[in-house]
């Protein structure tokens, strides 16, 4: 497995979590944002400006997954877009989309299911993506 970190393309690793952010600002901006407060049971608050950390800490969050998807990538020897697209189903499906269930699961978020079937989508897509991008680059 270590093996495999010295086969990463790191500058597709940076593509693909740039095209990854972009997507989940379209996302979150565009598609879903006045829906977030009221799934996060905030609805009735004045919306705040968001700071660094909004922009920094989802980019850092997105950069790390990527670079952990390019080395299951390698290690896994995945050299097809098929395998490719199998393996951002599965980190998507199977890591990303439960763990923000669970992460919701608390008594801070009023609506865990709203709030995942809000964000499932992206995380899927991103992980498919970026998945995709990251076998066309290497």
């Amino acid at each position: 497995m270590i093996e495999a970190l010295s086969h990463v393309n790191w500058l597709a690793v940076g593509v693909a979590s740039v095209a990854h952010f972009i997507l989940g600002a379209a996302c979150f901006v565009g598609l879903v944002g006045k829906h977030y407060p009221v799934v996060l049971g905030i609805a009735d608050r004045p919306q705040e400006k968001p700071g660094l950390l909004s922009f920094a800490g989802p980019f850092a969050c997105t950069a790390v997954t990527v670079a952990t998807s390019a080395i299951l990538l390698r290690a896994l020897g995945i050299t097809t877009y098929g395998d490719a697209f199998v393996l951002g189903a599965l980190v998507g499906f199977g890591y990303l989309v439960p763990m923000t269930l669970n992460i919701a699961i608390n008594p801070l978020f009023p609506r865990p299911f709203a709030y995942t079937a809000l964000n499932a989508p992206f995380f899927v897509v991103g992980s498919l993506m970026s998945c995709t991008i990251l076998e066309a680059l290497s």
